[in-house]
């Protein structure tokens, strides 16, 4: 039996609030609430985020009347962690706790700055962005959005050479660790924008103006970014790559959205989320190749992704791909390994791609590779290195 889900009257008028309340009841739904959601003793993480960095990251929220330990115990995380060096959390414990503490003052930025920025605020920042067909336009969207909104945040971008400098000003209240709060925020900007694309960010660089922060622990904050971080620079600053610009947005939905929140990200990994619809469709593609199913219609590929054939198209064509293409590609490419890694006849290699006729074979292969498949074989069977990659691909695709 799953989860209630109906909501409370406040839940109802407040998306943002349905989306934790569902986030928590997919973990229970998915048998993973005693793992994911109970509060444990004795059963502190060592390594991650410790409990000295928990007590700032609250900071905000308790100086608004919160009580830290009850924010840990809702988010499921063992309350004991608070204040404790040698006591750890996780991505994904760091994920819900920032939703909890949101949750409790109505505020996306939990206390830390004088002037709330509510959850339905944040809301339609969102949708703004959902909107949008590239990352460039997502991100700059975002920026005049939250210029526009409170006089404390103070984003801008800024041209730098082979790249773009996102800064941020903020101005938080007395007596909270505003370095916890930027890190926090690079973090969020660094794994949101990343999921939407499909793909980390390429960062080029990233700016804080805090020192480099020591954990007893080892674990280090910012070794997630995966680029060099200037520490005591002069502005907080992330440097996107200037080609991530134009990387346009495999996410655009409220329902890619509210399944982003509900699968509880981990916030401490590399961010991938779901697959690009090329990725998806390809591996769906590979699966009824080693069915023997070569010429699978996109209606199959689409009911495999819980999705319909025009949608699918449409979200192909924003990456630049067809379904025909990929599809085409795919069977060229193992075409060409069993040409490249065995000494199989060429009638034989057709048949083992799905062709009953040479001719037909022929043409098809002519058409992906622009060379008969005979041509192809005399050309590359002396290159050692295609040989390699050849013999590779065709154990991938043939396992199991």
């Amino acid at each position: 039996m799953g989860a209630d889900r109906r909501f409370t009257p406040t839940e109802a008028a407040d998306p943002m609030r349905r989306i934790v309340r569902v986030s928590v009841a997919m973990a229970e739904d998915s048998g993973t609430s005693d793992e994911v959601l109970s509060v444990s003793a004795g059963a502190q993480k060592r390594t991650g985020l410790d409990g000295i960095a928990v007590k700032s990251l609250l900071g905000g929220a308790v100086l608004k009347g919160q009580d830290p330990y009850a924010l840990l115990r809702e988010a499921g995380i063992d309350p004991s962690v608070y204040g404790d060096a040698q006591a750890a959390i996780d991505g994904r414990d760091l994920f819900r706790l920032v939703r909890q503490a949101q949750v409790a003052l109505d505020d996306s930025f939990f206390g830390f700055f004088a002037e709330r920025f509510r959850l339905a605020l944040e809301l339609e920042r969102t949708l703004t962005y959902l909107h949008c067909e590239t990352f460039g336009e997502s991100i700059r969207v975002s920026i005049r959005f939250t210029q526009a909104l409170s006089e404390d945040i103070g984003p801008q971008l800024i041209e730098d050479g082979a790249g773009l400098k996102h800064v941020c000003v903020y101005h938080t209240v007395d007596g909270v660790d505003r370095d916890i709060f930027v890190w926090l925020r690079f973090v969020w900007i660094f794994q949101w924008f990343s999921w939407l694309i499909g793909r980390p960010l390429r960062l080029r660089s990233v700016w804080v103006r805090a020192a480099r922060p020591v954990q007893a622990n080892g674990f280090d904050r910012f070794a997630l970014f995966g680029c060099p971080i200037e520490y005591e620079a002069p502005i907080d600053a992330l440097c996107y790559d200037r080609a991530d610009l134009g990387a346009p947005l495999v996410r655009r939905t409220m329902a890619d959205f509210e399944e982003y929140n509900s699968s509880i990200p981990d916030w401490f990994a590399t961010p991938v989320g779901r697959s690009t619809w090329r990725a998806q469709t390809e591996h769906a593609l590979l699966e009824l190749q080693r069915s023997q199913i070569w010429s699978a219609p996109i209606e199959a590929v689409a009911e495999r992704l819980h999705s319909r054939p025009r949608r699918l198209r449409r979200n192909l064509a924003r990456e630049g791909e067809s379904f025909q293409s990929i599809r085409t590609r795919l069977r060229g490419e193992l075409a060409a390994a069993y040409l490249l890694a065995t000494e199989l006849p060429i009638t034989e290699v057709g048949y083992r791609v799905g062709f009953s006729e040479p001719g037909s074979f022929t043409r098809n292969f002519v058409e992906w590779a622009g060379v008969t498949p005979s041509s192809y074989r005399a050309g590359y069977k002396s290159d050692g290195a295609r040989v390699t990659a050849a013999t590779l691909l065709l154990s991938d695709r043939t396992a199991g």
